[in-house]
């Protein structure tokens, strides 16, 4: 039998481990010195053209709005009258706390309803004196529910100050 040397392969692997990991610290201590350029713009997002109706699709709305609102404005006001009548005879009966309970959810539920018959054909000089009714309204029923009676009673003038420029906007009455 002969004489066999020793392998030195440990030794080997060990000292190229250490130089791929020296190289790897250089490596990465240089990528976080070196500045990254931001990536160039390539998008160009452009906004969709506004959406256009035709005179029937804005005829349509239109008449969708303004019905909602002779609805939702005739429920109001009905149940604004049955309120002030029942606060007129007593403003701590159960009657007339009833009353004015039903007024806050009949104006909610107007208010509601008339939102969800706007739409986006729906003509500027309709929808805008629409929406200050809504508000109007909206910040007359918080008005009652803080109980800030004189604040309550100019968002209903406020409100009531629309109701002839959306008649006359929708040919109503």
């Amino acid at each position: 039998m002969g004489y066999r040397r020793p392998h030195h392969t440990g030794v080997a692997v060990a000292a190229t481990a250490l130089v791929l990991a020296a190289g790897a610290a250089v490596t990465s201590g240089l990528a976080m010195v070196r500045t990254v350029e931001p990536a160039q713009h390539t998008i160009n997002v452009v906004a969709p053209p506004p959406a256009t109706y035709s005179s029937s699709e804005i005829e349509t709305a239109r008449q969708a709005a303004c019905t909602a609102w002779d609805r939702a404005a005739r429920s109001t006001a009905l149940a604004s009258k049955s309120s002030a009548e029942a606060l007129e005879q007593s403003w701590t009966s159960p009657e007339s706390l009833a009353a004015l309970a039903a007024e806050k959810r009949t104006g909610m539920a107007a208010v509601s309803y008339l939102r969800t018959q706007l739409s986006a054909a729906t003509p500027a000089s309709t929808a805008i004196p629409l929406h200050d009714w809504m508000a109007a309204n909206i910040d007359m029923l918080h008005a009652l529910n803080m109980r800030h009676w004189d604040e309550a009673d100019r968002e209903q003038k406020r409100g009531n100050d629309l109701v002839d420029v959306i008649t006359s906007e929708c040919g109503l009455r």
